[in-house]
């Protein structure tokens, strides 16, 4: 399971637009990049933003947090309150794992484990909350966070 889906399932999580994957498809590194652009213009991230999101290195300014928020939206991982859509992160998880039944029950629990944080109401906030939850849960499991 890459790093950016986990982040995705925050990592992650996704408002939906035209061009997004919806989480019941595979996110491309392609894609995700693409959709990382659109949220670097939507948020006024830069492209160093971008580039340390798909890093998994920690947000260092409000629109950075704002571009985790953006992608998170735009996967339909975060809802449009602010939390983590456990229905489609779930449906993630499971295309992700490609059949690799460890690795969907170690994506599900840590959907399960983050759903259940609490977390600010700012969006950008909520957004890097989940992702640290994600990827503390992951490196717990032994699951790789890869780069994009």
């Amino acid at each position: 399971m890459s790093r950016f889906v986990c982040l995705a399932l925050l990592v992650v999580v996704l408002a939906a637009v035209a061009v997004s994957a919806k989480p019941h498809e595979e996110i491309s590194k392609e894609h995700a990049h693409e959709v990382a652009q659109e949220c670097k213009t939507e948020t006024g991230a830069t492209d160093e933003d971008v580039e340390h999101m798909m890093k998994h290195e920690p947000a260092e300014s409000q629109e950075s947090k704002c571009l985790r928020a953006c992608m998170l939206k735009k996967f339909e991982i975060m809802d449009d309150a602010g939390k983590l859509s456990k229905e489609h992160a779930l449906e993630l998880v499971k295309v992700m794992s490609k059949d690799d039944a460890d690795k969907e029950a170690a994506g599900a629990d840590i959907v399960d484990k983050c759903e259940a944080i609490e977390v600010p109401e700012d969006h950008c906030d909520a957004a890097v909350a989940y992702e640290s939850c994600i990827v503390e849960h992951m490196r717990e499991h032994g699951l790789p966070l890869e780069e994009h």
